[in-house]
Formats: structure tokens, sequence, C-alpha cells
């Protein structure tokens, strides 16, 4: 009795750590900032139709796929990955 409950048990575990582990390789790894970047006049993102958005609070990590933010001098300071 006491070598099936120790089985169950091991069994559990592992399958336990499994399923854990599938779950850390599937998650993005990465760590953003949320702060505002000061430097970052306004946004034109894709899925805004490609219009200026302007008072936004993002930074290079925390802007959405394919947004592009602008200084104020015009010059493209990153895109959004």
């Amino acid at each position: 009795m006491a070598v099936h409950r120790t089985a169950f048990l091991v069994l559990l575990l592992f399958s336990g750590t499994v399923l854990l582990g599938s779950k850390v390789e599937s998650a993005d790894g990465k760590a953003c900032p949320r702060n505002c970047d000061p430097d970052v006049a306004y946004m034109v993102c894709p899925s805004s139709g490609h219009r200026i958005i302007k008072q936004v609070c993002v930074n290079c990590c925390s802007a959405r796929k394919g947004c592009k933010l602008f200084r104020n001098n015009g010059s493209v300071k990153c895109t959004g990955t």
C-alpha cells in the first residue's frame, strides 16, 4: 500500500513539474517598466489607421507591436515589438 501511495505522489509531482515547465517555456519573458518616456511626443500605430496619437504614456518597451514612437523633432525613437 505504501509503495502505491509513493508511486502516486511521484507521478503527481512529475506531472505538475511537466505542466509548470511548459507554461514557463511559453511565457513571453519580457520585463517591461510602465513608466512614461518624456522623450516621446506622439505615436503612430497601424491599428489606428496611421493617425497621430498625442499625449501618450508609453515607452519603447510598452508600445504595441508595429507602433512607432516619435520625438518632438519628428524623428523615430523606436518601434514597438
